[in-house]
C-alpha cells in the first residue's frame, strides 16, 4: 500500500494590511504608531466615534487594536497620526498580493482580504520545497508590493496559522509534526479555533487555560463543557486537522440546518433560528470571500414533508440582514401544518467572489445597505478578537419585537 503523501501548507498573513499600505503610500508615516479608521468631518477632523480599522505595530504597542473606539485608542496612543481608509486601495492590493501566491499554486484559498491558505503539496517539483516556496512569496511581496508578509508552515491548515502567528511580525516559522504536541503545549486555549470568549471561560473555570491542559483532560469532562465539538476541539489541540484548502470555484453555495428535537410551530421561535442562521451563513461568506444571489429557505414538516422555496436577489449579497430579510419573507409564504416543523434550514447560492476590505466605522450613510456593511464589518471584528458572544444584533431582536 502507498504512503500517504503528508501534505505541505503554506498560510500567509499580510502584516497590519490597512496601516502597512498607509506606511507605504506616506514615507513619513514609516516607524511612527498609525491608526487607520475613523470619521473625519469636512475640515479633515477627526471624531471620537468609529472604531480602528488596523493599527501599526508602533501603534499597537501602545495596546491599540483593531475594532477598539477611537476614543480609547486615542487615550492609549496620545502621538498616534490618524488617517480614514481607503477602501479601492486596498481591495487593489490585496488582488496583486492573491495573484502572486496563485503564480505557485492553483490551490489557494482566501480567508480575507489580506490572509490566504496555499496547499503546495503537489508544486514541490516544479517550485523547490514548501519552504523554498514560501521564501520566494515573501520576496516577491517585498520587491513587487513593499509590504510585510509572515508566513506559516506546517503539514494542516491550523498549524500553519498557528505558525504565522509564532512568526508575527514580517516573520517566517516552520512547525514540523514533531514539535507539535511541544508548541501547542503552552499556548492559550483561544488559540484553538472554535474556542470564543465564552468558551474559553467556562474552561478557565474548569482550571483548563493551556491547551496542554485540554489534551490531558478526559473525553467526557471535555464534552461536558464543549458539547459537541469537544471531540473536534480536541484534535485540534492534538494537532491533529483535515480541513481541506477549498479554492474559491469549489464552493457553490453555504447553508445551515437545524434539526429540532420536538415539532416546532411558534413563528417567532421559528424567527429566532432563521436569524441565527444568517449571521452564520453570512459570517462564513465575508470569511471565504464570496457574495451570493440566491437565498433558498428549506422546511421540513413532520413526518418527512420537505418544502423548499428560493429568491434569486438583484444583486449578491453577504449581508446577515439581507440574508434573514429575505429567509423570511420566504417562511412567511409558507403555512405552517400540524404537526410543526422538524428541521429548518437557509443557504445562499449563486456565489461570486467578493473579496473587499470594510470599513469599521459606524459613519451615518443615506443608503441602507452600506449601513449594514458598516455595521456589520464592526461586529465580525469584535466577535473575531473576543469571541461570538461578545456582541449580539439586539437591534434586529428589537425591530422584531416592534413590527411582528
Amino acid at each position: 500500500m502507498d504512503k500517504i503523501r503528508k501534505r505541505s501548507i503554506i498560510h500567509l498573513d499580510l502584516d497590519a494590511f490597512f496601516a502597512s499600505v498607509e506606511q507605504r503610500a506616506n514615507p513619513k508615516y514609516a516607524g511612527k504608531p498609525l491608526i487607520v479608521g475613523g470619521i473625519f468631518n469636512k475640515n479633515g477632523e477627526l471624531s471620537r466615534r468609529g472604531v480602528v480599522c488596523s493599527a501599526s505595530y508602533e501603534a499597537r504597542k501602545c495596546g491599540v487594536h483593531s475594532a477598539m473606539p477611537i476614543w480609547e485608542a486615542r487615550q492609549k496612543c496620545p502621538k498616534a497620526i490618524f488617517t480614514p481608509a481607503r477602501m479601492d486601495l486596498y481591495r487593489t492590493v490585496s488582488q496583486q498580493f492573491f495573484h502572486i501566491c496563485s503564480s505557485y499554486t492553483p490551490f489557494l484559498e482566501p480567508v480575507s482580504i489580506d490572509e490566504v491558505f496555499l496547499d503546495v503539496t503537489s508544486c514541490t517539483a516544479l517550485f523547490g520545497t514548501a519552504e523554498e516556496i514560501a521564501l520566494k512569496i515573501k520576496t516577491k511581496v517585498k520587491e513587487e508590493l513593499h509590504l510585510p508578509v509572515s508566513a506559516g508552515i506546517a503539514s494542516n491548515k491550523f498549524l500553519a496559522k498557528i505558525a504565522t502567528n509564532l512568526g508575527k511580525p514580517d516573520g517566517f516559522f516552520v512547525l514540523p509534526d514533531e514539535r507539535v504536541a511541544e508548541i501547542l503545549a503552552d499556548l492559550p486555549v483561544a488559540k484553538l479555533w472554535g474556542i470564543g470568549d465564552k468558551t474559553e471561560q467556562k474552561l478557565n473555570r474548569a482550571g483548563i487555560f493551556k491547551i496542554g491542559q485540554l489534551v490531558s483532560m478526559p473525553d467526557m469532562i471535555l464534552q461536558s463543557i464543549l458539547g459537541e465539538n469537544g471531540p473536534k476541539i480536541k484534535l485540534l489541540a492534538q494537532g491533529i486537522d483535515d480541513s481541506q484548502v477549498v479554492c474559491p470555484e469549489e464552493v457553490k453555495s453555504i447553508s445551515r440546518e437545524t434539526t429540532f428535537s420536538e415539532n416546532i410551530t411558534d413563528l417567532e421561535q421559528l424567527y429566532k433560528v432563521l436569524l441565527i442562521q444568517s449571521q452564520k451563513i453570512g459570517y462564513t461568506t465575508r470569511k471565504q470571500g464570496y457574495a451570493g444571489k440566491t437565498v433558498t429557505l428549506k422546511v421540513r414538516f413532520a413526518p418527512f414533508i420537505t418544502v423548499q422555496k428560493s429568491i434569486t436577489l438583484p444583486r449578491a449579497t453577504n449581508l446577515d440582514n439581507t440574508i434573514y430579510q429575505t429567509a423570511k419573507e420566504l417562511m412567511n409564504s409558507i403555512s405552517i401544518r400540524q404537526p410543526g416543523i422538524r428541521l429548518l434550514g437557509v443557504k445562499l447560492s449563486s456565489l461570486q467572489q467578493d473579496i473587499q476590505p470594510r470599513q469599521l466605522s459606524l459613519i451615518d450613510n443615506r443608503d441602507g445597505e452600506e449601513k449594514w456593511k458598516k455595521l456589520t464589518s464592526s461586529v465580525d471584528k469584535i466577535q473575531e478578537k473576543y469571541g461570538s458572544s461578545a456582541i449580539k444584533r439586539a437591534a434586529l431582536l428589537r425591530k422584531e419585537k416592534k413590527t411582528e
